[in-house]
């Protein structure tokens, strides 16, 4: 029999009595292997739960996803543009699942993505508990961060702010949470708040896009407050780090105003207490994590942080390293 005629010949066998269908479609799911049949016989099964075994049955269904499985799951709602599929999945989860890593007596809780951003947080933050790190593969921090994404862009602003500011709180140093909170704050034209955010993101990012972005975003901050020649100092510095063509329009706009074309960048930005330059903590942290690595023979993690270090300053010495580890793989 066809996947069809199965599904027909099930349908045909259903009485109305919900309580003797339910029975019958559990004994369909024994007799059937097929991934396919079994998916309809879950959503013919629902169909016939009254509100409160619905509930008990998600309740059930989200307690057996590992919470890095969900994240990964709310990804692919956010791929296919879904906001409403992905907001009522996430708002599901949080209210059937104890977040385990709340404010404690003793423990501080923090999340981090890897030890780069753990030792950026150590040197900049103290906390007056002891610092309790969330282990990866529970890291539903993660869950704030795409809840404000969701909000985000379904135009709940505030929300939003909150959802990602409850995220960062948990890891201060991410300059992917720094980014996102940035694009909400440029979005709603807060214009102080998107120059905070962006300072803080040329603090403690080491991905080069965000990076140009932050420069980017202080340019616009910049030329908004008709300080031409300083935004011009950000957009001319931010193609350091991604040749993006929004930074070459504003450039040629803010050229065809200035009467002088010469932009000493550094000078420029030290006096406004903007750094030029990335953050020599971000460097010496990577160049020591990814030799302590290498010492200990775990190349693809030295690998990882020679990758960080080539992509920020380009360096040949450091492009040889890694291809000399490559080849040791």
């Amino acid at each position: 029999m066809t996947y069809d005629d199965i599904i027909a010949e099930i349908k045909s066998n259903l009485t109305g009595n919900a309580d003797k269908d339910k029975a019958y479609l559990i004994k369909q799911f024994k007799m059937h292997n097929l991934k396919e049949i079994h998916m309809e016989l879950g959503r013919l099964l629902w169909d016939l739960m009254s509100d409160e075994e619905q509930k008990e049955y998600k309740k059930a269904v989200i307690q057996d996803i590992p919470v890095d499985e969900f994240i990964k799951s709310v990804y692919s709602y956010l791929n296919y543009g879904d906001f409403e599929t992905a907001l009522k999945e996430l708002e599901d989860y949080m209210e059937i699942i104890p977040f385990k890593f709340r404010e404690n007596p003793q423990f501080d809780y923090f999340y981090f993505n890897n030890p780069l951003e753990e030792e950026l947080f150590r040197k900049y933050f103290k906390t007056p508990k002891e610092l309790k790190v969330i282990p990866f593969g529970e890291e539903y921090p993660r869950v704030f961060y795409l809840y404000g994404v969701v909000l985000m862009n379904l135009s709940e602003f505030n929300r939003a702010e909150r959802a990602l500011k409850k995220a960062l709180s948990y890891n201060p140093v991410s300059g992917e949470i720094l980014s996102t909170l940035a694009a909400l704050y440029d979005r709603n034209y807060d214009l102080d708040n998107l120059k905070k955010t962006s300072v803080e993101i040329l603090k403690f990012s080491y991905d080069p896009r965000e990076i140009a972005k932050a420069y980017r975003d202080l340019g616009y901050c910049y030329y908004e407050n008709k300080k031409c020649t300083i935004s011009k100092a950000l957009y001319e510095n931010s193609l350091n780090y991604e040749n993006h063509p929004r930074a070459q329009i504003e450039l040629q706009l803010i050229d065809s105003y200035l009467a002088s074309n010469e932009t000493v960048i550094e000078e420029v930005l030290n006096s406004e207490n903007i750094p030029a330059n990335i953050n020599d903590d971000i460097l010496e942290i990577s160049m020591f994590l990814a030799l302590d690595f290498e010492k200990k023979n775990l190349l693809n993690q030295s690998l990882y942080f020679y990758g960080v270090l080539y992509n920020l300053t380009h360096d040949e010495e450091v492009l040889t390293k890694i291809n000399d580890l490559k080849h040791r793989l």
